[in-house]
């Protein structure tokens, strides 16, 4: 299947946690030119409702497609974007994303974090949100609380020295370039050591240097957390320094039960209040094909 570079897929539940959604994929366009697929997935009829009453099916997707329609339409105040296409379709919605995910069907996709309601479709919990991530191939921004501000300034990359950091670069240092941002690299120190002599250091100015010669401003940290626990150090240094965008890589972690995304990512995915912009190993490297 032909990689579509231009196509973001959202997730949005008609409620004003949709609009969040929204707010954050209206936000991200104004940096990089992406059109919006608005997905509603509606729960799938069963096999005897199908087979018999096929017609149900389409009247009911024509209901949701209108429900959609009216709900983006408030948001807009009244017109569509012409770059904004809706989408209905049936099935479960975990697994429905999985599916796009795996087939690379999208740049990325927005997903924002909810609490089940009963009668609300397109709402996702924390651990559906994970398992989706830990199964695509395809980066997913994750919204907990509010999207990234209009202007993006600052991007976060926690970095490990044992790790291939080059997808999170490719990746920060486009929406840096686009949107004329900042890279914030954060490093964690295990050892009690001088941090002017550890390995952390050293590879963090070997990329904030790889950074300055594609003319990206970026600024180092590395946090001394020996004997500390390394994600709650980052997490507490991200609400310090409040950045625009957190950019972290999934460690797949594949068992006979599941597929998960590292204890790492998946503490900082759960406890950060900025949006998470969260690479699979497994993606291709496009961001430096994006327009």
């Amino acid at each position: 299947m032909k990689y579509r570079t231009n196509d973001v897929l959202v997730v949005v539940p008609l409620t004003d946690e949709g609009k969040i959604v929204l707010r954050q994929a209206i936000n991200l366009q104004k940096i990089i030119s992406f059109r919006i697929f608005i997905l509603n997935v509606i729960p799938p009829l069963s096999f005897l409702n199908r087979y018999f009453n096929p017609h149900k099916v389409e009247a009911m997707k024509k209901e949701a497609l209108q429900k959609l329609t009216d709900f983006v339409k408030d948001f807009f105040g009244g017109e569509i974007p012409e770059k904004v296409i809706l989408k209905v379709s049936t099935g479960n919605l975990v697994s429905t994303l999985i599916k796009h995910g795996q087939m690379e069907d999208y740049l990325f996709m927005i997903l924002k974090r909810s609490i089940h309601q009963l009668g609300i479709t397109n709402l996702l919990d924390q651990n559906e949100i994970d398992k989706i991530i830990g199964y695509s191939h395809c980066p997913v921004l994750s919204v907990n609380e509010e999207s990234t501000q209009q202007e993006l300034k600052t991007i976060l990359v926690p970095i490990d020295v044992s790790e291939n950091t080059k997808k999170r670069l490719l990746w920060a240092s486009m929406f840096a370039k686009k949107a004329n941002a900042k890279i914030l690299i954060v490093s964690a120190l295990n050892a009690n050591i001088d941090v002017q002599k550890s390995l952390a250091l050293k590879n963090a100015e070997i990329i904030q240097s790889m950074l300055s010669e594609r003319g990206i401003e970026s600024k180092l940290e590395i946090l001394k957390v020996y004997g500390q626990v390394k994600h709650d150090m980052v997490l507490s240094f991200i609400d310090t320094e409040k950045p625009d965008l957190i950019i972290i890589r999934k460690h797949h972690v594949v068992s006979f039960f599941s597929n998960t995304i590292g204890d790492f990512a998946k503490e900082i995915i759960h406890g950060s209040s900025i949006p998470v912009f969260t690479v699979s190993q497994r993606q291709r490297d496009i961001a430096h094909k994006l327009p």
